[in-house]
């Protein structure tokens, strides 16, 4: 479906309920199929009752603006301490309880 430039901007604005658009220049990061596009790239499907349908632009991409990041939001693998699987591994080994395993990991 075409939708005019002038109109999809409102679209995008109305049944992006995650983000905000500020401009049909702003991006987005699709986290299953990790391409990065436009507002004018989101596929925009006529859902009936003057509601609209937003969706990620890849081929065989289904999904939603709930499955869209901006491209500055860092990841969870970005996030975590790079010795995470020690805290993990040792925490199933003890048995311990999370708050004294904190406490260890942060004396180690």
């Amino acid at each position: 479906m075409h939708v005019k430039l002038d109109d999809r901007l409102s679209i995008l604005r109305a049944e992006d309920r995650f983000r905000t658009w500020s401009s049909l220049d702003d991006e987005r990061v699709c986290m299953i199929c990790k391409r990065k596009f436009n507002g004018r790239q989101v596929e925009i499907h006529r859902a009936g009752n003057r509601k609209y349908q937003l969706q990620c632009p890849t081929e065989g991409c289904n999904a939603r603006p709930h499955l869209w990041i901006y491209p500055t939001t860092p990841l969870v693998s970005h996030v975590v301490e790079a010795d995470w699987w020690y805290s993990a591994s040792k925490k199933q080994e003890d048995g311990a309880p999370e708050s004294m395993l904190q406490t260890r990991v942060q004396h180690v």
